[in-house]
C-alpha cells in the first residue's frame, strides 16, 4: 500500500466531518469546509453553532476526512480546538473560493460575512492517522 501525503490529500477541497462532545457527554458530528496549513486546521462556524459551544466546554474533537468511492482513503485527527475572533473574513473568503470557485466563492463570502458571526476554530493535532486504499 502507497503511503498517503497527508498535506497534498488535506490540501483538496474535500468535507471534512468534525466530531465534539456536548455537555451530557454525547457526541455531535457536522460536515464542515476546513483548511489544513502549518500543522493545524482551520475551520469557521458560526457564533452559535452547536459545535461551538460544545468547543467552550470540551475542547477535544476529532475530524475525519474520508474519500466515499474507491479507492477508499483517510485521514483521521485528534486534537484540541480553541475559538477565536482572527482572520475571520480572510480564512470565510479563502475556503469559499476553495470549495465553490472564484466568482461563486467570492459572492458566497460577501453575503456570509455580512449576514452571519463567526468563529475560527483552530485544532492543534494530538494524532494523525491516515489509509490509503490504493494497492
Amino acid at each position: 500500500m502507497a503511503d498517503l501525503n497527508i498535506e497534498e490529500y488535506l490540501a483538496r477541497p474535500l468535507l471534512a466531518e468534525l466530531a465534539t462532545v456536548k455537555a451530557d457527554g454525547s457526541p455531535h458530528v457536522a460536515p464542515v469546509w476546513f483548511q489544513y496549513q502549518n500543522g493545524q486546521i482551520r475551520i469557521v462556524a458560526q457564533i452559535n453553532s452547536v459545535k461551538t459551544r460544545n468547543i467552550q466546554h470540551e475542547p477535544r474533537v476529532s475530524l475525519s476526512v474520508a474519500i466515499h468511492e474507491r479507492p477508499y482513503k483517510y485521514v483521521l485527527v485528534n486534537g484540541t480546538a480553541e475559538l477565536s475572533k482572527e482572520g475571520i473574513p480572510e480564512l470565510t473568503r479563502a475556503l469559499a473560493i476553495h470549495y465553490q470557485g472564484g466568482q461563486e466563492g467570492n459572492e458566497y463570502a460577501d453575503r456570509v460575512l455580512v449576514e452571519m458571526d463567526f468563529y475560527l476554530i483552530t485544532i492543534t493535532p494530538t494524532k494523525i492517522i491516515s489509509w490509503n486504499g490504493e494497492d
